[in-house]
């Protein structure tokens, strides 16, 4: 797997500079949403849209929340392509979960009833097939282009460094904690705004609110204490508040399916009789009426809303509204802890005269293009001390002859201890050796 197929480890990636983070964050899920497209074309994957549709919406989450950082890498037609594929993603998984829920509840209908949980399933079936084919085409013309566009825009970029004037780059961890609170903020403020089952706008931006908070948090919860357990309350409160927003969907399906179906009904009746045909065929059409079975789908439907809301409200609302932002606050808090000072400059170094553009390019086997720094001098080098002697050498002669100068003389040998008792005489000292001839004593033949 490449580099930047994953996210980097919590720990390294909040100790990044920001530009570099939010960008190989991003690039790990653009792979993820790629990988997820290819399961797209498999008709036994069951769960492929559902993972798609999640995939997509995270990295877009997340180019959304970084933007000021990316400095223009995702061009508009291309956030106009991810946003349109994303809105067909989430049409076509309405329609998969309403399919499959249909099918569920149909074996407890009665027997008057099943007509209406038929036609309610042709119905949505019908429209999903149409809605699948317009997405398949759009994914075809779209989808390769643009994240590949979007892949090549962010993996690479320009960073401008001062040195007559340098600031450090600011760390990814700093850059995160104000996005973290400012979700939290608006996640607990919606919370606070919910009443009753009624509000369901206001529960539905909570849960928007909840999926940008944990989508913000993912990458970087190994590393902060609490995030791991924030990061699950998190996933549990947007499966509650989804429960109530799909019940709600839905039933404002059902109601416009059974004006269609009365509709449908009254004229079949209508018709049957005034065309003079029996009275069974009219009681055949009156068995036939789907509406039945539409007003029991739509007692189910509020069952489970109320079972939704009622868990909201006992794990969520009222006095629990603040837990969740209390909690985003604490990892704030810890994401904005002093990091250990950096060392500091030593004293007479020379600024650089001009500003320096590096290039970065975060693709595998690539380098950034800064230049490199050139090799120390020999004579800058530092020398390591030489290994003292036995015995110190002595001092040098101030003009030595050509003999000394080109052999070195040996050392003396260490010098006997005295043995000679007190007072003794000293030995008389060995005649010195006859001064060896030089030129001058040598005698030149007479011619």
């Amino acid at each position: 797997m490449d580099e930047v197929d994953s996210p980097p480890p919590a720990e390294q990636l909040l100790a990044l500079p920001v530009d570099e983070g939010c960008r190989r964050v991003a690039l790990a899920l653009l792979a993820s949403t790629v990988a997820a497209r290819v399961r797209l074309d498999d008709p036994d994957d069951r769960t492929a849209l559902h993972d798609f549709r999640v995939a997509l919406r995270r990295f877009r989450t997340w180019l959304r929340a970084y933007k000021p950082y990316l400095a223009g890498s995702v061009r508009k037609k291309d956030w106009r392509r991810l946003r349109d594929i994303s809105r067909m993603a989430g049409v076509c998984r309405d329609n998969e979960v309403h399919v499959a829920w249909i099918r569920d509840v149909e074996e407890s209908l009665k027997t008057r009833e099943r007509p209406g949980g038929e036609w309610l399933l042709h119905q949505v079936a019908e429209r999903q097939r149409d809605t699948d084919a317009g997405f398949r085409s759009m994914l075809d013309d779209k989808f390769g282009r643009t994240t590949e566009s979007v892949g090549e825009d962010l993996a690479v970029y320009d960073r401008r460094i001062d040195l007559r004037d340098p600031v450090p780059s600011r760390k990814f961890a700093a850059a995160a904690a104000p996005l973290v609170l400012s979700q939290a903020t608006a996640l607990g403020d919606r919370l606070a705004a919910i009443e009753t089952i009624q509000d369901q706008a206001v529960a539905h931006s909570a849960r928007l609110a909840a999926k940008r908070l944990r989508y913000l948090l993912e990458p970087i919860a190994a590393g902060v204490e609490g995030a791991p357990a924030l990061v699950k309350r998190l996933r549990h409160l947007q499966d509650t508040i989804g429960e109530m927003h799909d019940v709600h969907v839905m039933a404002e399906e059902v109601i416009e399916a059974a004006e269609r179906a009365g509709a449908e009904q009254t004229r079949r009746v209508a018709t049957a009789l005034l065309e003079g045909e029996a009275d069974p065929e009219a009681q055949r059409e009156h068995a036939r009426d789907p509406r039945p079975g539409l007003l029991a789908i739509a007692t189910q439907l509020r069952r489970r809303g109320e079972a939704a809301f009622s868990e909201l409200q006992t794990r969520w609302l009222g006095e629990h509204a603040p837990d969740l932002t209390d909690s985003a606050r604490a990892i704030v808090a810890r994401l904005t802890a002093d990091p250990p000072a950096a060392p500091r400059a030593v004293a007479g170094d020379k600024p650089a005269e001009k500003p320096v553009e590096t290039g970065a390019d975060l693709r595998p086997g690539a380098r950034a293009s800064a230049p490199a720094a050139a090799p120390t001098p020999q004579h800058d080098r530092p020398k390591a001390p030489a290994p003292a002697a036995a015995h110190p050498a002595p001092p040098a002669a101030a003009h030595p002859t050509p003999h000394t100068a080109a052999h070195a003389a040996p050392p003396p040998a260490a010098r006997s201890a005295d043995t000679r008792p007190e007072n003794s005489p000293r030995p008389a000292a060995a005649p010195s050796a006859p001064p060896r001839p030089g030129p001058q004593n040598v005698e030149r033949p007479t011619g």
